[in-house]
């Protein structure tokens, strides 16, 4: 199917981040100096052309390999089947080789996740060809030439959902929500410390009385990990710490993000050297439709001020932080359609910029995903503007 053509953007950089300072100021969003540059947009790629449903994109990179995972339909629209997709490229986004079925089974296998670290690629899913649900796993150790085969990483738990995924030196980090009725809502989580081969003990991070679209960001030996909570008429963004498998409750009691009376949605965490970023969406109140941002420079002890990005409706936000940049992606209907925005700036500093508009189409664009590599900035998302969902791929340099 052909994709419409589409406009190349030149963007106007917002510098958005923070000082370090005490826990729970109120909003800064003081003007300060603009710093403007041009960034250039690749064509979009349409990574699925075909007449079946590709969802959930998620993508990754490493030196100039770029990896993206979806979820897609399979077999007859009466069976409802979906398995899980790869697809690579060897050449920074240019040119993307076949896509692979990584589950290839009869049950539905859903949100994959993924994340890579030299060589190595790893991937997790949801899926219930056990007659459970469980979460499962493969590997690769040749930039997706060959997988592992697949594993269940979840010993017995219930109701696996939101499986999240990262990956830093030889620790692989595993986090998602068992959610059952009568025993509430848990954050569970586990570590390999083998590149993937073995995976230890399950661990319980958090609990809620909702499901919690638990997030994981990996730090040399250490991991940042935020989730949702509904407290009554609230919902609050939780953020914890660990140094180490054994040290998961380095914070004892987990610490909330949105303090300034803001109503809390679906977070997201990056991680980079010394530095975290937490982002999340909220609805409510209705005067407050904002992205919200919150960063630490000193290994997530401390965080500063929560900056806000304009926004009319936002959903599924994803970050990137690389070296004083951050990268915030998320879909909104600014423009009056679901479009996929995109902001970048320092860490230390806040504009009142606007957002660009990546995605700038007649169908409906959602759930993007964002990663960082020597070759720019490379962003996938879902979109209907073909009639069907595709999975969409861009570049910016």
């Amino acid at each position: 199917m052909k994709i419409p053509p589409y406009q190349v953007f030149i963007i106007t950089l917002l510098i958005i981040g923070s000082s370090t300072v005490a826990e729970g100021s109120d909003i800064d969003n003081k003007e300060k100096k603009k710093i403007s540059e041009s960034l250039n947009y690749s064509e979009i790629k349409n990574l699925t052309q075909n007449e079946d449903d590709s969802v959930y994109p998620q993508i990754s990179s490493s030196s100039n390999s770029v990896y993206v995972v979806w979820q897609e339909s399979v077999g007859n629209y009466a069976s409802k089947n979906y398995d899980i997709f790869f697809m690579k490229s060897n050449d920074g986004g240019d040119t993307f080789g076949d896509p692979v079925n990584l589950s290839n089974n009869p049950g539905f296998s859903e949100h994959p996740q993924i994340a890579s670290v030299g060589d190595n690629i790893y991937i997790a899913w949801m899926d219930d060809s056990s007659g459970e649900r469980k979460v499962m796993f493969s590997k690769s150790p040749d930039s997706g030439k060959t997988f592992s085969e697949n594993i269940m990483v979840d010993q017995n738990t219930i109701g696996p959902h939101h499986a999240e995924l990262a990956a830093k030196g030889k620790n692989v980090y595993i986090v998602w929500n068992g959610f059952d009725t009568e025993i509430n809502n848990k954050v569970l989580f586990s570590k390999s410390d083998d590149e993937g081969e073995t995976f230890g003990e399950l661990r319980e991070i958090g609990k809620a009385d909702a499901e919690t679209y638990p997030k994981i960001a990996a730090n040399a030996d250490g991991y940042y990990i935020t989730w949702d909570k509904k407290m009554g008429k609230d919902t609050e963004i939780l953020f914890i710490k660990g140094q180490g498998y054994n040290s998961a409750y380095n914070d004892t009691n987990p610490r909330k993000l949105n303090t300034q009376g803001i109503d809390g949605g679906e977070s997201q965490v990056a991680a980079f050297t010394d530095r975290a970023l937490v982002s999340w969406t909220s609805n409510l109140p209705v005067d407050k439709k904002y992205v919200y941002i919150k960063s630490s420079e000193n290994n997530g002890n401390d965080f500063g001020s929560t900056i806000l990005i304009s926004s009319i409706n936002s959903s599924n936000v994803e970050n990137m932080i690389i070296n004083d940049t951050i990268y915030v992606a998320w879909q909104d209907d600014i423009n009056g359609n679901q479009d996929i925005y995109l902001t970048t700036g320092k860490i230390n500093e806040t504009s009142k910029d606007m957002p660009v508009n990546v995605s700038d189409n007649t169908g409906v664009s959602e759930c993007p995903s964002i990663t960082v590599s020597r070759n720019g900035i490379h962003m996938a998302w879902e979109d209907n503007t073909t009639g069907n969902h595709e999975v969409l791929y861009k570049r910016l340099t």
